[in-house]
């Protein structure tokens, strides 16, 4: 049992929500392992090597200018057209030719439509890779208007900043909220933004093996999730 106000049973998760704010990369898209298989190459580029559990746990979900200050810090060099310029070219490149939703994320959205419960984007990628995503998986109407990246924001995630505004941009008291997230970062930010229901989603096909997907769920809970689904049918359980 959960020990927020919002607490409710795990059969259940939808009870007392008054809006949902969606991660967006490895949450609704496939997509992690297009960044983080990049941001892998990125690092090995610049001298940094990094084994894929590694680069899940500390890199899933982080702000670019966040990894930015981390290979300056761990190189004492500027990575300046190594990253976030030759990156974010790649990952760019690899979304146009094709992206796909996450399993039961559409499924997910009809469902909050149909119960008139808002939700929105909450997301480290830039406005830019939000759209050409967003028009790739042929949803970027459905965000119109609702689509946050922490490039608006004076600080990306582990700080609460995306998550203050996704829920004001919603005229909703963030404890009256939930998050559904797959990052370490996001979901710290979450919790320190006073999120009334933290979801960790450990589904992405970058958690490659139940091993990995175990320690990421213990990473999601220890950082503030109150809930961790493998799906995100499990979200949809009819109240």
């Amino acid at each position: 049992m959960l020990s927020h106000p919002l607490s409710a049973p795990l059969s259940t998760p939808l009870a007392g929500i008054k809006a949902v704010i969606f991660d967006f990369d490895g949450v609704l898209v496939d997509s992690e392992p297009i960044s983080l298989g990049e941001l892998q190459n990125s690092f090995e580029e610049f001298g940094i090597h990094m084994e894929w559990s590694a680069l899940v746990k500390g890199f899933l979900g982080t702000a670019p200018r966040d990894i930015t200050r981390f290979m300056k810090e761990k190189t004492g060099r500027d990575p300046e057209g190594v990253f976030p310029e030759g990156w974010n070219r790649r990952v760019l490149a690899r979304i146009e030719k094709g992206l796909t939703m996450i399993a039961g994320a559409k499924e997910l959205l009809d469902e909050l439509d149909r119960r008139a419960i808002p939700y929105c984007l909450a997301s480290g990628s830039s406005p830019d890779r939000l759209l050409l995503s967003l028009t790739k998986i042929g949803q970027e109407k459905r965000f119109e208007g609702r689509s946050f990246s922490t490039e608006m924001v004076p600080n990306g995630k582990p700080a609460p900043d995306i998550f203050l505004y996704a829920a004001e941009k919603l005229k909703i008291d963030p404890k009256d909220c939930m998050v559904v997230e797959d990052g370490i970062a996001g979901t710290i930010g979450a919790k320190a933004a006073g999120i009334g229901r933290i979801v960790g989603l450990v589904g992405g096909s970058h958690l490659s093996d139940a091993e990995l997907r175990a320690l990421h769920a213990k990473a999601l809970t220890e950082a503030g999730s109150n809930m961790i689904v493998q799906t995100l049918d499990a979200l949809v359980t009819q109240d």
